[in-house]
């Protein structure tokens, strides 16, 4: 019986420390003081206040131009011409948007090459997906409205992922290797688009750093159709 007991006491004891070690690293958790921002993430979050600040800008206008267009469909409602030329404009529209045609316009070129390797023989990666869709959504972010990779048209229903062992990066079906250069084009404000990539640290996201970036704003692009056929077998429209 006592043995017993002395087992029990050695138990609980344990626990008690356990519990007060745990009381006491939540303590310390909760006294740090809050973490200071750099210099330079003070800067990353100015810029991405601004670039909200234009984006909701840019929705704003868009929603009144929207109204502009309906108040237009319902003045040509009276003239079956009119409306079907309104009605061509907004179905040419959406082809653009969607990829369903080639397009041009001004931009920007990305050009991403890896570097040699046996530089950074320990600590060298090749891009992944991660690093493609990181740029893409930065350049969307900036108001590209298309946008290709090795022309490969990036649409609605464009899918990025590496393989597991990262010999390459498939779009559209595609294979693309990161050991490569890979370029990226994108057609919009060729200087936000520009002052997007060009941002301190922009370029520096993960794998980027092993690659040389270089970009160049051009007065026009030609960017390719999105080449596959959409699909829809789940959605349909919600009344």
């Amino acid at each position: 019986m006592k043995k017993t007991n002395r087992n029990m006491q050695w138990v609980l004891a344990l626990v008690f420390v356990l519990l007060g070690f745990l009381m006491t690293y939540q303590y310390k958790q909760l006294q740090d003081p809050v973490k200071k921002l750099t210099v330079q993430e003070t800067e990353d979050l100015f810029h991405e206040i601004e670039m909200l600040k234009e984006e909701k800008a840019a929705l704003v206008d868009s929603n009144n131009k929207l109204t502009e267009d309906l108040k237009s469909y319902e003045l040509a409602a009276s003239s079956s011409n009119e409306a079907n030329q309104l009605l061509k404009t907004e179905l040419d529209q959406s082809r653009l948007l969607l990829g369903l045609v080639d397009v041009k316009g001004p931009g920007l070129t990305l050009s991403l090459k890896p570097t040699d390797p046996l530089l950074n023989p320990q600590t060298f990666t090749y891009l992944t997906d991660l690093e493609l869709v990181y740029i893409i959504n930065e350049l969307k972010f900036a108001g590209a409205e298309a946008i290709s990779i090795n022309d490969k048209r990036i649409a609605i229903q464009t899918g990025i992922k590496s393989s597991s062992n990262n010999s390459y990066i498939l779009i559209n079906d595609e294979k693309v290797s990161p050991r490569e250069e890979i370029v990226i084009k994108a057609i919009g404000d060729k200087e936000k688009l520009n002052s997007a990539v060009a941002f301190q640290g922009a370029m520096s996201y993960n794998a980027l750093e092993f690659y040389d970036i270089r970009f160049q704003p051009v007065d026009e692009l030609v960017i390719n159709k999105y080449e596959k056929p959409f699909s829809a077998s789940f959605i349909e429209e919600a009344k």
